[in-house]
């Protein structure tokens, strides 16, 4: 699965430790990078808004750039 923050980095050229990097410099509590690789790769999708905006700080984006909306609204309707 490719998602939009998997995207941004692939654009952007930026790894996932770099953006472990960025987050831990730009938050006083930063994610682990297992948190970072889970999200990244779509195996985790509910997660905290602060961690939204943490991702979002670092690679400065709004967080509408990284919600996979349609897959949200896709798996609602397939309840």
């Amino acid at each position: 699965m490719s998602t939009k923050i998997k995207r941004i980095l692939a654009e952007r050229k930026i790894s996932q430790t770099e953006l472990f990097d960025k987050i831990k410099s730009n938050s006083k509590t930063h994610l682990g990078k297992d948190v970072i690789s889970k999200i990244v790769n779509g195996k985790k999708q509910n997660y905290e808004l602060f961690t939204l905006l943490k991702i979002c700080l670092a690679l400065n984006v709004s967080p509408n750039e990284i919600i996979e909306k349609e897959e949200f609204i896709n798996t609602q309707l397939n309840k």
